[in-house]
């Protein structure tokens, strides 16, 4: 798998606008516009929505997880969700879009969050990506099909300071590590008549597609459940096949391993990820945040 640093060279340097702390951009016009038109309404309809639900209720979205699956390891992302559908292969119309990004930036992926917004009352919160299984200083990319939204940055330090642009149709957001690290990014809803919304935010009939594409380093087999990478207590296939079977109960820690990366700007990810962790049961995470 490819490597990282924090000082890696970006191939976006020569872009004109940066976003958060510098590492972060838009990229507009990846595919000619009539195949991205396309995309949208047949992506739409290839894949097979789902619901997320988090602490008690159901996200403001439709989702489906899909990725690169090999031998049944399957790349983990692990995020704080009470339950989330299963990971599928890539569907034939997801699979063009990261093949070309992929060439675009210059980063393999594996792993896509792909998320349906039906119209503007449609949002995500204010969050910070959890990083323990996206492999370190990596970028994480969204790329946009349909109406178009405004993303918000803000600050984590005390000023608070925004930076707010749009996502058009067919585009492409790269999310930087240190970014993700310092900046909380979200999408709110747009409760605006659309006689006052720009021609880019009333088209599409208002609906949006967005893939999130990560390069994941942590891996699950998808029938034992066994786990091993990065953010994984075996680091290695090797080690995993090694291991005798111990149950620790690390649930409490993840949590708030999560909670400290989503508040802290300094976050230190050695301290807080650097062990690994064998948790994936989300339900017992949020019945704990709850206590």
């Amino acid at each position: 798998m490819a490597s990282f640093s924090e000082d890696s060279h970006n191939p976006f340097s020569s872009c004109q606008t940066t976003y958060g702390s510098g590492d972060s951009y838009l990229i507009l016009d990846i595919l000619p516009k009539d195949v991205a038109d396309d995309h949208f309404y047949n992506l739409k309809h290839e894949i097979q929505w789902n619901e997320m639900y988090q602490k008690g209720g159901k996200v403001p979205r439709e989702i489906s997880i899909q990725g690169t699956i090999d031998n049944n390891y399957e790349p983990l992302y692990r995020h704080p969700a009470d339950e989330q559908p299963s990971m599928v292969e890539w569907t034939p119309i997801s699979k063009l879009i990261k093949d070309e990004i992929e060439k675009r930036i210059k980063q393999p992926l594996n792993h896509a969050l792909i998320q349906y917004y039906k119209d503007g009352f449609d949002f995500i919160g204010e969050h910070s990506d959890k990083t323990l299984d996206v492999l370190r200083f990596s970028n994480i990319v969204n790329y946009s099909l349909g109406s178009a939204r405004t993303m918000i940055l803000k600050s984590k330090t005390h000023d608070g300071r925004k930076e707010k642009f749009k996502l058009p149709h067919n585009s492409l957001f790269v999310l930087g590590w240190k970014t993700n690290r310092e900046w909380f990014h979200s999408i709110r809803q747009d409760k605006r008549a659309n006689n006052i919304k720009d021609d880019d935010e009333r088209a599409f009939d208002g609906q949006r597609i967005s893939l999130t594409l990560r390069t994941v380093a942590t891996f699950r087999h998808n029938v034992t459940g066994k786990l091993y990478g990065q953010g994984a207590k075996c680091k290695t296939l090797a080690e995993l096949e090694q291991q005798e079977t111990v149950v620790e109960n690390d649930d409490e820690k993840l949590l708030y391993a999560f909670s400290a990366e989503n508040k802290d700007p300094n976050f230190d990810w050695d301290k807080w990820y650097g062990n690994g962790f064998d948790t994936i049961n989300f339900k017992v995470l949020n019945s704990i945040s709850k206590t």
